[in-house]
């Protein structure tokens, strides 16, 4: 009873912050709409014509949007940090969200159909993956270092082409990739918020399946091969799964860094590295960081909120450093 204590405290305290949350971002706004009125047209029972559009087609697929994306990050970060062993893997580390960023920014570029935008903001993420994971490939095994290395590189080399064509459009343009390389909240539609719905829920079922699987890989490769787990299957699903989660979240709301580096590792500090736990709280706890990072943004500025990845990284950048420090003053 004990050990599962601090468990269930943590995830009472993360749905009562996310339920608080959510009714925070419904009802932040610069309209005069109240939130009475707000309540009624959730519940379908408002008159007021101005606060059903403003719930259903604004700030309802907003909080949604939100979820996926925090949900999605940081169920990626779980499961890479738990497949390689490491607590500085995440999606924006290993190359996925960058890739992700470029094949937006290029459909941006050339192609004018928002769907255009999602498709090839999936297979350029799920490529860059791919890439990754064929650079980090090392005698036909999959290097975690030479990985985590490799995304590093394909990261740089993703952001250089982003930051090109961001040099060679024109003001109109710029705020447009802006957009992507810092990510927000602003662009969700509900035909996006569907789409990228559709194609992230599988891989969350996946990660959820595979839990068990990266309990026993966290022993080590050769005692996981004992134990009949197929490591490298594993984790290239893993790998893969987190690639389209993440890309599907960059293709509505753009690069959103540090919630999937830091949500997973302060849940594992609390409670443990058993993955049967810590990825659903690692999702709710995603979910909890993105809203409360967009009704930051918002308070700041109603009509035109600063970019979500801002915030984050202002979170997620101390932390990170000291997560190095911690890890070197270890290794010392």
């Amino acid at each position: 009873m004990k050990a599962r204590s601090p468990i269930l405290l943590v995830g009472i305290c993360l749905i009562v912050i996310f339920a608080t949350l959510s009714i925070g971002s419904l009802c932040l706004g610069f309209s005069d709409v109240s939130c009475g009125d707000i309540f009624l047209s959730l519940f379908g029972l408002s008159d007021n014509q101005t606060a059903n559009l403003l719930v259903w087609e604004i700030r309802l697929p907003r909080l949604f949007a939100g979820i996926l994306t925090g949900a999605s990050l940081a169920l990626a970060g779980a499961g890479m940090q738990s497949l390689f062993r490491n607590p500085l893997a995440d999606p924006s580390i290993t190359g996925v969200s960058s890739g992700s960023a470029l094949g937006a920014v290029l459909a941006i570029t050339f192609f004018s159909s928002i769907f255009a935008l999602e498709i090839f903001a999936l297979i350029f993420g799920v490529a860059s993956a791919i890439l990754v994971c064929l650079i980090g490939r090392i005698d036909s095994r999959v290097s975690a270092l030479s990985t985590l290395l490799g995304g590093i590189a394909v990261n740089a080399f993703c952001g250089a082409i982003v930051g090109f064509f961001m040099y060679t459009v024109r003001d109109a343009g710029m705020r447009g990739f802006v957009f992507w390389s810092l990510g927000s909240l602003d662009r969700c539609g509900w035909s996006e918020i569907v789409f990228s719905y559709a194609i992230s829920v599988p891989a969350w079922i996946y990660i959820f399946m595979s839990a068990r699987k990266m309990n026993v890989l966290l022993l080590g490769e050769e005692n996981a091969y004992h134990c009949g787990v197929d490591v490298e299957r594993v984790r290239i699903g893993v790998i893969g799964a987190s690639a389209v989660m993440t890309a599907s979240c960059v293709s509505i709301c753009g690069v959103i860094g540090f919630v999937g580096l830091v949500v997973p590792h302060i849940l594992r500090m609390i409670i443990g590295p058993d993955n049967t736990k810590l990825l659903p709280l690692s999702a709710l706890g995603g979910a909890v960081l993105v809203i409360f990072a967009d009704v930051v943004a918002r308070t700041f500025s109603h009509t035109d909120p600063i970019p979500i990845g801002v915030v984050t990284a202002l979170i997620g950048a101390p932390f990170f450093a000291m997560l190095l420090r911690r890890k070197g003053g270890g290794n010392a």
